[in-house]
């Protein structure tokens, strides 16, 4: 289990995204639902224990090497897997917490951050989803059905283009925008896009 743990450990600190090397646009989507600094704060103590562990068995692989006996060396075994267990027991609410991460972070949208984009915007229930075909799209009578950013392509004279569908964003200043909008303003802030604001004048 102490082997099993620490090779999660070593994986965490190897595959989850660091976010000062990542696009700004996937830094603020993460500080959106995970918070940044929560994030790091688990990220930076996977990676104390990670060194902890690593210096423990240091120290104990130069007190094996010179154990005087099997029985020694045995107790000595048992002695540094306590200790091993010890400090990753200590960390399992960031492991908690970054397993929650891990199971959220395959449904951020995939964009490109580089490539053609075409952004649609505007208020809630103006026809912004209906503009691009996807399978899963939803698309109903009422306000605020998209609630979360949406990709998709489409060809505009032999171009491709990606299209980012955001949510609405109702008329009131910034700070009071929800999880929802504050994810369309993001993707304002940070994509370089065309942005096509969608307006319903039937109304």
């Amino acid at each position: 289990m102490v082997h099993y743990n620490f090779k999660k450990i070593t994986v965490i600190l190897t595959d989850f995204p660091k976010l000062d090397d990542i696009h700004p646009f996937y830094a603020d989507l993460m500080n959106i639902f995970y918070d940044k600094d929560h994030y790091k704060l688990a990220l930076g103590q996977m990676n104390i224990a990670k060194n902890l562990v690593d210096n423990v068995a240091k120290d104990y692989v130069w007190l094996m090497k010179y154990g005087d006996s099997l029985y020694r060396c045995k107790q000595l075994k048992h002695a540094v897997f306590g200790r091993m267990r010890t400090i990753i027991k200590r960390q399992r609410q960031s492991f908690e917490y970054l397993e929650q991460v891990h199971q959220h972070l395959p449904h951020l949208p995939t964009t490109d951050p580089n490539t053609r984009t075409l952004l649609l915007c505007g208020y809630p229930n103006v026809g912004k989803s209906s503009f691009i075909t996807r399978a899963d799209v939803d698309v109903h009578p009422y306000a605020c059905t998209t609630n979360s950013l949406f990709v998709g392509h489409m060809g505009y004279k032999n171009l491709c283009w990606q299209v980012v569908d955001a949510p609405g964003i109702l008329d009131h200043p910034l700070g009071d925008g929800n999880t929802i909008e504050v994810q369309a303003i993001t993707a304002l802030a940070h994509l370089r896009a065309a942005v096509l604001c969608v307006m319903d004048l039937s109304e």
